[in-house]
């Protein structure tokens, strides 16, 4: 059990760090801080998301990311309905455009089965289309619990929990350096403020591997890569070519899902997203660059080995940034009927994946824990969806 007034910092603003800090101060620690980067909490991946419900489709059985989604959709829904978050259960359809994609779309039904996923149902070319009219399909897949949210919202009924529960967030608060004794620790501010604590939770997303370093904890030289998703809106008077949730079948050998159509809790239509290298860890644009963050990214022996594997999808993936018709073409094998003047930019986001020296991106949740500190190393999605599971999980690693 963790002591009541035991001094808990918790690094990392994020949907993980508010859900995090929630947790414990249910639980009733009475001394805990957050210590945020930014002056806003849920900037990153948190709010830069489609805001899909991930029912556990994809993700290896027993898993953490297998576990820890299909738990943490029902953790979502059941608190998004006590706290009145507008959410929507409008399923989702992952559909074979190609003959030679039906086999792989079988081991994806197989696995669904297997992790426990409700109301899946194979889907015909015919069945496909009384859901989605306008999709191309040879055979689909039916995920009726998959749903939307807008995860800014649940951050914020957190952030809002967690200050009645008595707990703070400092803002402008980027952790550069920590001193290690026994009993504590310092973590050292940018500004040079000094900030103690008896216990240290790092959820820091993008920096997850920096952070790592700062702590004195071993991650085996594997790195955090800025991967950027860009998306396109459907322009409203085509958004009626959309229904729901429609993915392709993914690649299995990459952790990227493919260009899909995401139906949005606030209106409107996603197309998207790629799969880019950043030029930074928060290069949302060409633009923007920082010339250290991408020589440590182009250096890494990870990377490289990454793209000699992968040349063709690495290609591909910056061509289709660059080239609005190659975008387009991608998303016609969903839906043929989409055309480039139906499209206008959208968001981009930054998917923070851990990679290791072998040049193998990390599929599963990566949490790790040495004496009183606990690191969330790798927590791509769908950690949204997984926020509260997530939460219990670490609270447990702790008081174990």
């Amino acid at each position: 059990m963790i002591e009541q007034y035991k001094k808990i910092i918790i690094i990392g603003g994020g949907i993980l760090g508010l859900s995090i800090a929630r947790q414990l101060m249910i639980m009733g620690c009475k001394n805990l801080t957050i210590l945020e980067k930014d002056e806003s909490i849920a900037l990153h991946q948190s709010s830069r998301n489609s805001g899909v419900m991930h029912s556990g489709l994809y993700y290896e059985p027993n898993s953490l990311k297998a576990n820890l989604s299909r738990k943490g959709i029902l953790l979502l829904k059941d608190y998004c309905n006590k706290n009145s978050i507008k959410w929507e259960e409008c399923g989702k359809i992952v559909v074979a455009s190609e003959l030679g994609e039906i086999d792989r779309l079988e081991k994806l039904f197989t696995r669904g089965q297997a992790n426990g996923l409700k109301g899946l149902k194979k889907l015909s070319s015919k069945e496909v289309n009384y859901f989605e009219p306008y999709v191309s399909a040879k055979a689909g897949i039916i995920i009726p619990e998959e749903s939307i949210v807008n995860y800014l919202d649940v951050a914020n009924k957190f952030k809002e929990e967690i200050i009645s529960l008595g707990g703070s967030i400092k803002y402008s608060s980027k952790v550069v350096d920590v001193k290690l004794f026994i009993n504590y620790q310092e973590l050292i501010l940018e500004n040079g403020e000094v900030i103690e604590g008896e216990i240290i939770i790092s959820a820091a997303g993008i920096y997850s591997d920096k952070l790592a370093k700062v702590l004195n904890i071993d991650i085996d030289n594997k790195q955090i890569l800025p991967f950027r998703g860009e998306y396109y809106l459907l322009k409203p008077s085509f958004e009626y070519l959309v229904k729901g949730l429609i993915y392709p079948v993914p690649n299995p050998s990459l952790p990227f899902l493919g260009v899909h159509f995401t139906k949005l809790i606030k209106g409107g239509v996603e197309a998207g997203p790629n799969a880019v290298l950043a030029l930074a860890r928060e290069g949302y644009k060409w633009q923007m660059i920082n010339f250290k963050e991408l020589y440590e990214s182009l250096s890494y022996i990870g990377l490289q080995k990454f793209i000699l594997k992968y040349p063709l999808v690495t290609s591909s993936e910056i061509l289709r940034s660059l080239l609005k018709p190659i975008f387009v073409k991608s998303l016609q094998r969903l839906i043929p009927d989409i055309k480039g003047n139906m499209l206008s930019s959208g968001n981009t986001g930054i998917r923070a994946q851990l990679i290791n020296t072998q040049g193998n991106l990390e599929q599963d949740f990566d949490i790790r824990i040495k004496d009183n500190i606990v690191l969330i190393l790798n927590a791509p999605s769908p950690a949204a969806t997984s926020s509260l599971s997530i939460s219990e999980y670490v609270v447990d690693m702790i008081t174990r």
